[in-house]
This record gives structure tokens, sequence and C-alpha cells, in this order.
């Protein structure tokens, strides 16, 4: 009777510390297993920036992969003019979270009241919605804009309300198929996204 307590304690040990080890490894190594992002075409030119170290990441199939690189946080239009003229070509945008076509054409913005991101001309005509889970933070145009990579995430994933109980969930929507992939995701795994 003593050995199998005995093994059981161990056992058990064993199975706390593993699920501890693996959590902290996969938060320090940015592990995630999940091959959904090989569905996406220029996956390659997508780059996570870390929000605190200002590290330089892209997905490869164990998860993200430093590329050596440093970087500060890229803000938008570097100049001021450029900054008014994106506000008045929006100013009938209601939300903070969008992105605008590199040819000042194509508007991509997260509507927070349906949960829902819309895709349409600068000139205020909505072509296209697409149903979110969570709240977006971020969103990003691919540069041929057949592809929308949003970051959304999930608060209170272990029952509480906190602002500390954070899953963040990096996808990309096909604008031709209709198609979420999520290409990321980790527990409080905070990243600003860039596609190249």
């Amino acid at each position: 009777m003593r050995t199998v307590l005995l093994a059981l304690t161990i056992l058990f040990t064993a199975v706390v510390v593993g699920s501890l080890s693996f959590s902290l490894l996969q938060k320090a190594l940015h592990l995630d297993f999940s091959q959904d992002y090989r569905q996406v075409e220029g996956n390659d030119k997508i780059l996570f920036r870390e929000n605190g170290s200002h590290k330089m990441y892209t997905r490869s199939f164990w998860g993200l992969r430093p590329t050596g690189q440093k970087e500060e946080q890229r803000d938008g239009p570097a100049d001021v003019e450029t900054a008014e003229a994106e506000e008045a070509e929006i100013a009938w945008l209601d939300a903070d979270v969008y992105d605008i076509s590199k040819a000042r054409d194509h508007v991509v913005w997260y509507d927070a009241q349906r949960n829902r991101i819309l895709s349409g001309h600068i000139k205020r005509d909505s072509i296209a919605s697409f149903d979110t889970q969570y709240t977006v933070e971020q969103i990003v145009l691919s540069p041929d804009e057949r592809y929308i990579l949003f970051c959304e995430t999930e608060y209170g994933v272990n029952g509480g309300y906190s602002t500390d109980e954070e899953y963040c969930y990096y996808r990309v929507i096909d604008t031709r198929e209709g198609v979420q992939y999520t290409i990321y995701s980790g527990y409080r795994q905070w990243f600003d996204v860039y596609w190249e």
C-alpha cells in the first residue's frame, strides 16, 4: 500500500512539475505547434514585435523564431501631413482599430459593438464583414489586400475578470475564401504585428 501511495505521489508531482515547466517554456520560447499559418500565402513576411523587449519574430513550425533584429515601435505615418490626410480620409470611421491599404483606397476596421471586422472602400462603402470571437486589438492588411491579420484578446480565461487573465490569438482572414486561420496564440503573448 505504501509503495502504491508513494508511486501516486511521485506521478502527481511529476505531472504538476511538467505542466508548470511546459507553461513557463511555452511563454518564454513562444511555442505553438499548430500549423494553420502554412495556409496563408506570404506568412514569412509577417513580423511579431514583442512589446517589452522590441525583439522581432517570424512564425516557424514550433512557434515564433527570433529574427535577430530589434525594432522600436512603429507608430504609423512619419510626417504630420500624411497623418492629417489619413485622419481626413477616415473621419467618417467610428473605430479605434483600423488599417488603410498602401494605395489608400481600401480600409479594414473593427466594429466593437457588433464584434465584426469590416472591409471596404475608403469612400465609406463596406464590401465584406467577418465575425470575431473576442476583442480585436490590432488589424493589419496584407500588402496584396487578400488577407486581414488581426490580434484578438480573450479576457478572463481562468474564470475571472482580471486583465491579467488574457489569452491572445493572432488570426488571418482570407478575404477570397472567407476562412480564418489562427497563426499563433498564447497566454499573455502580446506582440505588435506587421506585414512586410
